[in-house]
């Protein structure tokens, strides 16, 4: 006899319903009390992953630290058998040298990196596609709490294609601080270290979630969280067509309101509630301030979103696609008023550390640039000079790759390292004019 998935999910209930009632002492109900059918069906298409580190030389080449060979172990899920696309975590395979996809039958790929986005933590890997199985994408927005779903994925890395299973404890999940961009699905599923990028799955055998993230850092304790599905959807096409993703920029400082001064923001403005972020800073020459954003207004709404904390806000412009006007509803001076902005590329126009680079539109490595192969994700692209500004009375050119300053800069430094034409180049900030 053969079940629907359905039928699957509904039996699961009554297995849970008859334990209760064996426990009672009412006579258990009868029939399937299994979802084996179900793990039989989507096993194959959940990979573990093993990405590989030397440790002893940065993206370029250079000795910077030198250690020991070091691995990551994860998992992830094949959403394209055709195509060989697999999703992951990026935090997985961020700054891997070597990435290996083994499947469920033991065979082992060598991974190429599709394109990854740190701000969701979702990554696209491509193997041979030879004989692969492929789980859809749910529509995530029709997920409830209260839903079952069970999980697949590489538990401490050894104990490849672990089934746990349990509901979804909560939707909407934000301002964590696992992710500059949160909307996670909540479940209490057992997750543990080497989960990151597998399935959370419905029982209609559909993704409805990439595992990221679990509360705390001593293992399982009930609560974990997913990326969504449609959220997926949106980084993984943008991905697999430019390998990167190019975040909107505002061009403002803000903070959430702080309770203590509450009562005053709301007699300021003559509100017995009042929900938004409060803009501390507005960067002059950026879309906040051509749409006429000022110090002290309250952002209540994004392009149509409500916003009540700055990460709702951040979310929000970093969704926005570049080159959308989007309405931004404000309070100031007691008064409700909705300005336009168009979303740009970010730039360095106000960055304190290198005023010099003010004016320099930059973006993601992307398929269409002449290092992607090499140096995706690894840096960010000059897309443009700005005429007059400081950047362009630089040694700055569109197309050079600035390296991560962070990481390579001395403090104080005005020296910035970019890449151009198979080179490392070191450009002072300082005008040569």
């Amino acid at each position: 006899m053969s079940y629907s998935r359905v039928q699957i999910g509904s039996l699961f209930v009554l297995s849970l319903v008859a334990t209760a009632l064996l426990a009672s002492g009412v006579p258990a109900l009868t029939g399937p009390t299994t979802i084996a059918p179900l793990v039989e069906e989507v096993q194959d298409a959940v990979v573990n992953i093993t990405a590989l580190r030397s440790g002893n030389t940065d993206f370029f080449g250079r000795r910077w630290q030198p250690r020991g060979e070091t691995r990551a172990i994860g998992s992830g899920v094949i959403i394209d058998a055709e195509k060989g696309h697999v999703v992951t975590n990026e935090h997985l395979i961020r700054d891997a040298e070597q990435i290996l996809v083994t499947l469920v039958d033991e065979r082992e790929f060598v991974a190429e990196i599709v394109g990854q986005d740190a701000a969701t933590d979702v990554a696209v890997l491509k193997i041979p596609s030879d004989d692969l199985k492929a789980l859809p994408l749910a529509d995530s927005d029709k997920t409830r709490v209260g839903d079952f779903v069970l999980a697949i994925g590489n538990p401490f890395g050894q104990l490849q294609h672990t089934v746990t299973s349990g509901i979804v404890s909560g939707l909407g999940r934000q301002g964590l601080g696992i992710e500059a961009i949160e909307d996670f699905i909540q479940t209490d599923a057992a997750i543990n270290e080497g989960n990151s990028g597998g399935p959370l799955i419905n029982f209609s055998g559909e993704i409805i979630g990439i595992n990221t993230a679990i509360l705390g850092r001593a293992g399982n304790v009930g609560i974990a969280f997913a990326i969504p599905s449609n959220m997926v959807k949106e980084i993984v096409s943008e991905l697999i067509e430019f390998g990167g993703i190019t975040r909107g920029f505002l061009g403002v400082h803000m903070a959430n309101i702080p309770p203590a001064y509450y009562e005053d923001y709301t007699k300021m403005f003559e509100l017995d509630e009042l929900e938004g972020v409060l803009i501390t800073f507005v960067r002059e020459g950026t879309a906040a301030s051509d749409a006429g954003i000022e110090r002290y207004d309250v952002i209540t709404s994004f392009n149509g979103e409500s916003v009540s904390k700055s990460t709702d806000l951040t979310r929000e412009i970093n969704l926005a696609e570049i080159g959308e006007t989007v309405p931004i509803e404000l309070l100031r001076d007691g008064k409700l008023q909705t300005v336009y902005a168009e979303i740009r590329p970010r730039t360095w126009g106000g960055d304190a550390a290198h005023p010099g680079l003010a004016g320099a539109t930059i973006g993601n490595i992307n398929v269409e640039d002449e290092y992607f192969g090499e140096l995706k994700g690894k840096g960010w692209v000059v897309r443009d000079i700005r005429p007059d500004s400081p950047a362009s009375k630089l040694d700055l050119k569109v197309g050079d790759v600035i390296i991560p300053l962070a990481r390579y800069r001395e403090p104080g430094s005005t020296d910035v390292e970019i890449y151009r034409d198979g080179e490392n180049i070191t450009i002072s900030t300082r005008p040569s004019n």
